[in-house]
């Protein structure tokens, strides 16, 4: 959630510095919401199948490459494919598999009486972060943009922090507990993946 927060406060300041109009920007930021809940939608409804730890790292993986994308290149094609199956959030929301996942988790790992207070702990750090991660992005910029560094140059480096918490959302999903996984998970048909019941 922190690298939510810190690319939400900076990303469209970023492309429009990097030339794009409103329609271009308004163009990005679409498919990366649309990207983002189609990648979520597919990632989470075989998660139980797949492995909850590999979903988890997936999704880091995908941020930490949209991130690098979004970093190295200035050109709209490129931003626009990054945008739409990469995992990036301009709102500071939870984007990717992490939150159903997650909870998902926590729901099977946490004995019943306890499970509304780790829930409620879970939702304010959450919260925390995201707010931190705007407050980092923005004393970062400001202190390199009083350093002479170019605002250009200093979007990237937080979006460049971006994608390395991605990468160490990799190594530190890689590490969760087995416990987390669904012992047999249930092939279960198209439609109720979907959520149609």
């Amino acid at each position: 959630m922190f690298a939510y927060g810190s690319v939400a406060v900076i990303l469209v300041l970023y492309l429009a510095r990097l030339g794009f109009d409103g329609v271009e920007i308004g163009l990005i930021l679409s498919l990366t919401l649309i990207g983002d809940t189609l990648v979520s939608l597919w990632l989470t409804t075989h998660a139980d199948r797949l492995g909850r730890r590999r979903i988890l790292m997936v999704g880091g993986a995908l941020m930490a490459g949209a991130g690098i994308a979004f970093a190295a290149t200035d050109q709209f094609l490129p931003l626009l494919v990054a945008a739409t199956i990469g995992v990036i959030s301009p709102s500071g929301n939870e984007v990717g598999p992490f939150l159903a996942v997650e909870q998902a988790s926590l729901s099977e790992t946490i004995e019943g009486r306890r499970r509304t207070s780790v829930f409620a702990w879970y939702n304010l750090a959450g919260s925390i972060a995201t707010a931190f991660g705007a407050l980092a992005a923005g004393i970062a910029v400001g202190v390199m943009r009083a350093g002479g560094v170019e605002d250009v140059t200093a979007y990237r480096v937080v979006i460049l922090g971006y994608a390395a918490i991605g990468i160490a959302l990799v190594v530190v999903f890689s590490r969760v507990s087995p416990a987390v996984e669904v012992e047999t998970p249930t092939d279960v048909s198209i439609a109720r993946r979907l959520g149609l019941h």
